[in-house]
């Protein structure tokens, strides 16, 4: 928290223990309802906007999926896969589909590239063994 030059909060130290903890890529709803088992009095909105300032500070990063937000702690650069049956989402790593984005990104015209994300869309083994 100090290296990023925030005021040191629960609030902050909760949501930021339940990402380090969740398994997966929670949306608000669930960070509020894990962050409120141990902070009852907390609102929605405070999660919410804790999650937007952690986010713009570098510490969480923000995923929009279909119009949902959700969060992750893992800051290490990585791709995600996205079933479009279930919305389940993973993280996937390919230090070499990572360098392949960036060495093109370098070809853009007038723009500094900073990071690049890849998302794979398709159908989840779960959802594949349904049908």
């Amino acid at each position: 928290m100090k290296r990023a030059d925030i005021k040191y909060t629960n609030q902050r130290i909760e949501i930021l223990d339940f990402l380090k903890e969740f398994d997966g890529h929670p949306t608000v709803d669930d960070v509020f309802e894990g962050v409120r088992q141990k902070l009852t009095r907390i609102s929605k909105a405070t999660v919410y906007n804790n999650l937007k300032f952690l986010s713009e500070k570098g510490l969480i990063k923000e995923v929009n999926v279909k119009g949902v937000s959700r969060f992750e702690s893992n800051l290490i650069p990585h791709h995600h896969t996205m079933c479009l049956e279930c919305g389940e989402m993973k993280d996937y790593e390919s230090e070499e589909l990572y360098e392949y984005a960036m060495k093109i990104a370098k070809e853009i015209d007038g723009f500094k590239i900073e990071s690049a994300d890849t998302n794979f869309y398709g159908i989840c083994k779960k959802c594949m063994e349904k049908e």
